[in-house]
């Protein structure tokens, strides 16, 4: 099982520059038997899978549903499939003759650093500014 991060966040699996997309929009996880789950993550534009009962087309939203590889989808103002978002991922990886030494070299320089006292929030373990 593997898991997609979408959005504008570039630690983002899909790095999507477009405005309507949240930081981290959405999740997709391909199982173990090649399904496709995706999950909006408490997105503001939303994520909505095409629903064409007829000759009719809506737009439904998604909070978490499986979904087919050729579904059209759209994710705040883009619209894609989840086979384009999952081939993103992948051509998204190392280029070739490029380590992964390296390439996690480049992901901690361009890492953006928090400056000034710091803590951990009790309640989720991550890393806050802490209040002078």
């Amino acid at each position: 099982m593997r898991t997609l991060v979408v959005g504008r966040s570039p630690f983002a699996d899909v790095v999507m520059a477009d405005p309507s997309i949240a930081t981290h929009h959405a999740e997709i996880v391909v199982t173990d038997d090649g399904r496709l789950y995706l999950t909006d993550c408490a997105s503001e534009t939303g994520t909505w899978r095409l629903d064409a009962p007829g000759s009719e087309q809506h737009w439904r939203p998604v909070r978490q549903a499986f979904v087919a590889e050729d579904e059209p989808l759209k994710l705040g103002e883009h619209r894609c499939t989840a086979r384009q978002l999952v081939r993103a991922a992948r051509e998204g990886g190392p280029r070739e003759g490029q380590s992964s030494a390296l390439q996690q070299e480049r992901l901690e320089r361009d890492r953006p650093r928090l400056r000034g006292r710091v803590e951990r929030d009790a309640a989720t373990g991550a890393i806050v500014r802490r209040r002078p």
